[in-house]
């Protein structure tokens, strides 16, 4: 959050508990962006905090200007009915009080900013797991951004503006454009960052797929030897086993393509396509190391897994070995 919205938040907050507080302007002031509301009910919450923890709170915090304030001469300072006179003086000014108690406002927007930087460990809410069967799940987070979660898949958020994440499997991310929020998703060994797009990842252990519809996003790992942009029309396919990665052109008709029953591959091994089929087809199928790196190209009809293992076979010249529900990739008898 900035700095000077914040501030601003903090002296609105300050003043709602005159009786001259000017509601008109406050008002136009929350509708102006907002990212104010956001600010102002920070504010006010950790604001609620100091006053509720502060005999457990550390003896000190920083204040907005990397100085540390002692939280000790911000608590007696929020409970004084006086204020220092101004300098060169010796008398004191009486401040009207705001409720229960008298507040100085200098010092109280430095204990609000202070609180606010002192305990997100009682401002961060705990993390939301979510977690789907056979049947994927839209998830709507606070900012208007959508995430819909594919089925047999696993998804942490966490942070107070929902921009941490962890996923295992697979999800359809569709971002609200906001500079001020970049959203990083960690999802086998790669962190992926956003400020706002739509994008597709697939992550299954090392393997990680993904593919930007709109926008741009950032990937990381300690793998690769720098950053990859990916923007719209782009993919990347990231085997964390082997520590590579590979960017390709993909067509945005088939990032997501899941939800409409579908999975469409260029170069894809084996072994990922099957893990794609056990997800959203639910189709139980071994494959011996010898095939697992076997390459497949074209489009799976995911509505029915065994039918789609058989079209896989066919396709790849393999036997479909075993029985439904414990399938086996084979090398044809010769």
């Amino acid at each position: 959050m900035n700095d000077q919205i914040l501030a601003e938040a903090a002296r609105w907050h300050i003043a709602s508990g005159d009786d001259a507080m000017d509601w008109d302007a406050f008002t136009i002031w929350l509708e102006a962006d907002p990212r104010h509301s956001a600010a102002y009910d920070e504010v006010a919450l950790a604001d609620g905090v100091l006053q509720e923890h502060r005999a457990t709170l550390q003896d000190s915090a920083p204040d907005t200007a990397g100085k540390v304030v002692p939280l000790t001469a911000v608590n007696d300072a929020l409970s004084r009915d006086t204020a220092p006179g101004p300098a060169g003086g010796g008398a004191e000014i009486v401040r009207p009080a705001f409720g229960k108690r008298t507040r100085w406002a200098g010092m109280a927007i430095a204990a609000t900013l202070a609180a606010v930087l002192a305990v997100p460990q009682f401002m961060a809410p705990a993390a939301q797991v979510y977690e789907t069967t056979a049947v994927s799940r839209k998830i709507a987070l606070e900012d208007g951004s959508t995430i819909v979660l594919a089925p047999r898949s696993n998804l942490t958020v966490e942070g107070r503006h929902q921009d941490h994440m962890a996923l295992s499997g697979g999800a359809l991310f569709d971002i609200r454009h906001d500079p001020d929020r970049q959203l990083t998703i960690t999802a086998g060994g790669l962190d992926i960052s956003d400020i706002g797009t739509r994008f597709d990842v697939q992550a299954q252990d090392k393997l990680v797929r993904v593919g930007v519809v709109e926008g741009k996003v950032e990937v990381r790992s300690g793998s690769l030897a720098a950053p990859v942009q990916l923007v719209a029309g782009k993919g990347l396919s990231f085997d964390g086993r082997a520590g590579t990665a590979s960017v390709a052109a993909v067509r945005s008709e088939d990032v997501g393509a899941w939800q409409k029953g579908r999975l469409s591959y260029d170069n894809a091994p084996l072994a990922l396509v099957v893990t794609d089929l056990r997800r959203y087809a639910g189709a139980e199928v071994a494959v011996p190391d010898a095939l697992s790196d076997r390459r497949f190209s074209g489009t799976l009809v995911i509505g029915d897994g065994d039918t789609a293992l058989r079209d896989l076979a066919q396709v790849m010249g393999l036997r479909l070995g075993g029985r439904a529900g414990a399938w086996r990739l084979e090398q044809p008898a010769r």
